[in-house]
């Protein structure tokens, strides 16, 4: 197919059905291994919940050819399409997303053994940026459960009443993160299916304000039975209460939530340039199990 035939424009709701078998295919072949979503898992359904640009390349027929995320740090084109400049119009796209968003680089995942993909990025002006860690909790490491500070009240995450005020704690205390994270105002009027509301998340009051929260992702198959393994997607902690304790007592809490469910292995992912949040999680009995990167191109003119 010619490259002159593969169009390149933004996701829309109604590419569902198109993107669906492109995003399946790339999942089969293990090429999610190296983004934020490591199996590809939640890709699809992360787009129906938040407002989440995608790039998409169309071929001729009116299928997917390639797609290419900055959130989820994933650029994927067809095997019999490669080499023809489709992968490097789908960064050309994320660029202009990230410019758009008046954020300063865009980031993209790779599997350290992945040969071919480190040199598309290199090719496509991208150099490394981080190590991001993925780490285990082993089934017989004992944690204790957590122990509230004084003035510190933990409940679950009420959504209609907690939606806004979370969003922004998520946003401030993720704001210097190494690869910064930020959520979408939209999400608070499209999230219906989200790691967060599915199992409780932990919400800190104290005063009537959140100052941090845990969240965690069981396994599950397709009649909801939880597997062996579940992830504690994300803890934060807003940022003038950071190195008080506070994180430490969340990370217990999701132990604790995930293994009540009947989870066996527990598992969680820190970037290198974290070291007091690796060092957190290792002294809670984690290990390093294996390594993905994160790779960096710089984004002229971010607005």
């Amino acid at each position: 197919m010619s490259p002159a035939a593969i169009a390149i424009h933004r996701y829309a709701p109604t590419d569902v059905s198109i993107l669906t078998p492109a995003v399946e295919q790339a999942r089969a072949a293990s090429e999610f291994r190296g983004s934020s979503d490591k199996d590809g898992g939640f890709f699809l359904r992360l787009l129906e919940m938040a407002h989440n640009p995608v790039a998409l390349a169309i071929d001729g027929a009116g299928a997917v050819a390639g797609f290419a995320s900055p959130d989820v740090k994933i650029a994927w084109v067809r095997p019999e399409l490669r080499r023809q400049g489709i992968g490097r119009r789908l960064i050309d796209a994320c660029v202009e997303i990230e410019r758009e968003r008046g954020r300063p680089e865009v980031l993209m995942g790779l599997d350290p053994l992945d040969g071919g993909g480190r040199a598309f990025l290199e090719a496509t002006a991208f150099a490394y940026h981080s190590t991001l860690w993925d780490l285990a909790l082993p089934r017989d490491a004992a944690v204790r459960p957590p122990a509230w500070p004084a003035g510190i009240e933990a409940r679950p995450l009420d959504w209609d009443r907690d939606k806004r005020a979370w969003q922004q704690l998520f946003n401030a205390a993720f704001a210097d993160h190494a690869t910064p994270l930020q959520i979408d105002e939209s999400i608070g009027e499209q999230a219906h299916d989200l790691p967060w509301k599915e199992e409780d998340l932990l919400v800190l009051d104290e005063g009537g304000e959140l100052v941090g929260f845990s969240a965690t992702e069981p396994q599950r198959d397709d009649d909801g039975v939880v597997g062996p393994r579940g992830e504690i997607w994300t803890i934060g902690v807003r940022p003038d209460r950071q190195g008080h304790g506070l994180g430490r007592q969340l990370l217990r809490w999701g132990v604790g939530h995930l293994r009540g469910l009947g989870v066996e292995t527990v598992t969680l992912a820190v970037n290198a340039l974290n070291p007091g949040a690796l060092g957190l999680y290792e002294s809670e009995g984690f290990v390093r199990t294996s390594t993905r990167e994160r790779w960096a191109r710089q984004v002229p003119d971010a607005e």
